[in-house]
């Protein structure tokens, strides 16, 4: 009979052990305060907001409202642990962000069943539309072949087309030398180099980081004073007896070019074309790229008025 009551206490420990509560499983409360900005710092009073908090993995509580004078909103919820925050407003571009509200060790969260002790507050910029132009915009995937390889070959950024005797491009805008090394008995042991470079005078690229809480995830335009780098490289080396080498630009990364430059006697700049190579560029079986190409000379603006 000992023995039985002492089964009957484990089997109920056991079973309070693994239906006690979790935060982020049962939920716990969320309590934000984001505050709108633009592109200048300025407060975004009036704007449509949506805070989502998940209650479970498929169901959610979504809090809706405006921005008041301050360019805030409040928000509280049950919530397990995840919770996003959609802001739009005419004559801006969407923003979206994931606010980090869990700001308790997990100890503490578990006691008090919230995730923070007060209200979170957290900043999002809404940047602004300012002045939108058509670029020529050009978006191309892995089944772009490069035309030949271990040889340069040169590309038109207005038109994405290869130049002569492979395409009918007519501005030698870059040139592209893509490298490809194959053991044939080991498909794992390869080398692939794109180096892609801008052949003219004080033609080049530098890189920023983009905003993944924007529409909008570049800079309006190119900076003129910038150092711009000659070579872009994207280098796989997994060739045997050696450690694999790897250079690629990060995945946050995009590039702004400057092309088609014109100095006077003194190498100062009176004529160039920008554009921008966006983020996830590079190869492997072919080339990826997007490129946005401002056709007005001396223009620096890359506000595409397409966004893509």
């Amino acid at each position: 009979m000992k023995m039985c009551l002492m089964t009957i206490a484990f089997v109920l420990a056991m079973a309070n052990a693994a239906f006690a509560y979790s935060p982020i499983i049962d939920g716990a409360l969320a309590d934000v305060k984001i505050k709108v900005i633009d592109d200048m710092g300025e407060a975004v009073p009036d704007a449509t907001i949506s805070v989502t908090f998940y209650t479970t993995p498929e169901k959610v509580d979504v809090k809706r409202g405006k921005t008041d004078a301050e360019g805030c909103f409040s928000a509280k919820g049950k919530c397990i642990g995840e919770a996003h925050v959609w802001i739009r407003k005419d004559g801006y571009y969407e923003t979206k962000i994931d606010p980090a509200f869990r700001v308790l060790p997990d100890k503490d969260a578990e006691r008090l069943r919230k995730w923070s002790d007060g209200t979170v507050e957290t900043t999002a910029t809404l940047k602004k539309k300012r002045n939108p132009v058509a670029t020529s915009f050009h978006a191309v995937d892995y089944l772009y072949p490069i035309p030949a390889t271990n040889e340069i070959v040169r590309l038109d950024l207005e038109t994405f087309k290869w130049c002569p005797p492979y395409g009918d491009g007519k501005h030698d805008d870059l040139h592209m030398l893509y490298e490809v090394w194959q053991n044939q008995s080991n498909w794992l042991s390869f080398h692939k180099k794109l180096t892609i470079t801008a052949p003219n005078c004080v033609d080049g690229f530098y890189r920023r980081k983009i905003d993944a809480t924007s529409g909008f995830r570049y800079e309006y335009s190119a900076a003129t004073n910038e150092v711009y780098d000659k070579t872009i490289v994207y280098n796989v080396d997994r060739r045997g007896g050696k450690p694999d080498v790897v250079e690629l630009p990060r995945d946050d990364e995009f590039f702004t070019f400057r092309v088609r430059t014109v100095t006077n006697e003194v190498g100062e700049v009176v004529q160039a074309n920008y554009g921008r190579i966006g983020e996830r560029s590079g190869h492997m079986f072919g080339l990826r790229m997007k490129t946005w190409f401002n056709t007005k000379p001396n223009d620096t603006n890359l506000e595409d008025a397409r966004q893509r």
